[in-house]
């Protein structure tokens, strides 16, 4: 099997061309350092599989990605990637990477994993050529699944393309794509016909199909409900259902209709199938008149006071709750610009730190397909912010306040406590004194504190590298770092991320 390699290290496409080519079965065909050369290789040597780096110049590894899978989606493409740019990795895997490559964690033993799992999806080195037709279907249908009603022209290039749906009993299910995994099975029904499977987007799989011909109203709901029923039950997943329609030039309404029965779902976090109760007229309907509201309420929440805005936003949340508010993307679009706006409002003098965290956060409420584990994240992320950004004034002394509001604002940095009391305008021993007193901490022990509880924070939160946390809370020797984190939390650094 052919391999490219494309990364704008030298050293990385030496160690991959140095480990490839002790395997017989795979050989390198060419390296570039930087997209474009890339793409030209590309179709020059037309490989089976391309490693590339997302940060490249000229053209990106996701902008590579993208063409490589345009022309030829059975091509394996493989990220090479930081933990700090895990979420551009999260990104080309939307877009349609196989498989990605920590180059924190490379080794010869994780390449030779990413290797044969590769053959295995090639079957041993068969692949369709160049201009497959099976991605273009897929491509296709996404694409025209953009319009509410599809055009006779749309209709007449999906039977060119092979795709077999016809007027009469259409009807859609929605899955989570995560539940679609190995060991996923379609039940035998042979009601069902022309079935097709893709993914919907970054959250959602499809499967959409015909009833037999026929079929009463009611059967065809009796049939649709049973045949989703057993799907659940088979593989232990939610699964949303479509109403039956009758003019394929109107399939689009099985896909709202079945979205919008697993976004019923994503409130009720149970393993279950979940039916509209709603048209899909009725959906956009209620989608449009949702609009002016959800605007106001992102309004509403800039004026606020501090205390008023976390009060709103739990309201909010409680009342989100029901599900019969918002659909699941409504919700996750008011949830990340929520965060934002206590970012913007409240973050303080930590901008930069907090930035980094507030992507992330948006991130994973962006790929996360329950609501309980969206208001956890909302939750944690603004409590941070009011918490541990933050603290009650009231129980110290000026002084003492004055103290404790530079460490919060230059923990990063090499304070000492003399640099400390002067900012305090105090006498170093005696603010050492004082400190001890009112906060129940030495200088030394705090300040530690507040640097590990901000490093622990970014573990759990953020997929940034531990030796950039290590010198984001102050500490430029990693081994350090990890040492004083271990006695505080039992772990290093590195056990701790993993078992958050």
């Amino acid at each position: 099997m052919k391999i490219l390699i494309a990364d704008d290290e030298r050293m990385i496409c030496e160690w991959l061309e140095y480990c490839i080519a002790d395997r017989q079965d795979f050989r390198s065909v060419g390296t570039a350092y930087n997209g474009e050369q890339a793409l030209a290789l590309f179709y020059e040597t037309k490989p089976d599989i391309v490693f590339t780096d997302i940060k490249m110049p000229i053209k990106n590894g996701i902008e590579l990605l993208k063409e490589i899978k345009k022309v030829s989606p059975s091509s394996l493409v493989i990220i090479l990637t930081a933990f700090a740019e895990f979420d551009l990795a999260r990104e080309a895997m939307r877009y349609g990477a196989d498989d990605y490559l920590l180059k924190t964690e490379m080794s010869k033993k994780s390449l030779e994993q990413i290797l044969d799992r590769a053959k295995e999806k090639l079957g041993n080195g068969t692949k369709e050529e160049v201009g497959d037709s099976g991605g273009r279907r897929y491509a296709l249908i996404r694409d025209m699944l953009k319009n509410n009603v599809l055009s006779e022209s749309n209709v007449q290039r999906m039977k060119d393309e092979g795709i077999r749906w016809r007027d009469e009993g259409l009807f859609a299910l929605a899955l989570w794509k995560k539940d679609v995994k190995e060991g996923f099975s379609l039940p035998d029904a042979d009601f069902v016909h022309h079935l097709v499977e893709f993914e919907y987007n970054n959250l959602i799989y499809m499967l959409l199909g015909n009833l037999s011909r026929g079929m009463s109203e009611g059967k065809k709901e009796k049939f649709i409900y049973e045949y989703a029923r057993r799907l659940s039950e088979e593989n232990f997943c939610m699964v949303g259902v479509s109403t039956a329609i009758d003019r394929l030039v109107n399939v689009t309404d099985t896909v709202t209709e079945a979205v919008y029965s697993l976004g019923l779902g994503y409130y009720k976090e149970k393993i279950k199938v979940y039916t509209p109760g709603k048209s899909a007229k009725e959906i956009r309907e209620h989608i449009e008149k949702n609009k002016s509201g959800f605007r106001q309420k992102i309004r509403q929440l800039y004026t606020l006071s501090r205390r008023e805005f976390k009060e709103s936003l739990e309201a909010e949340m409680e009342e989100a709750s029901k599900g019969n508010m918002y659909t699941l993307y409504e919700f996750s679009s008011f949830c990340c610009q929520a965060l934002e706006m206590a970012y913007m409002r409240f973050a303080g003098n930590e901008l930069k730190l907090v930035h980094c965290m507030l992507q992330d956060e948006q991130s994973k409420i962006k790929n996360t397909n329950s609501f309980s584990e969206v208001k956890k994240i909302v939750d944690n992320f603004v409590n941070y912010i009011y918490d541990e950004l933050d603290y009650d004034k009231r129980k110290f002394s000026k002084g003492v306040e004055q103290a404790v509001e530079y460490i919060k604002k230059y923990y990063s940095n090499a304070i000492s406590l003399d640099e400390v009391a002067k900012s305090a305008n105090l006498n170093p021993e005696y603010l050492s004194r004082v400190f001890r007193e009112e906060t129940g901490s030495n200088y030394s022990a705090y300040l530690t504190d507040v640097r590990l509880k901000q490093a622990a924070y970014l573990l759990s939160n953020t997929s940034l590298r531990v030796q950039k946390i290590a010198e984001e809370v102050g500490y430029p020797n990693v081994s350090y770092f990890s040492t004083i984190f271990k006695k505080k939390y039992g772990v290093n650094p590195y056990e701790f991320r993993r078992r958050e």
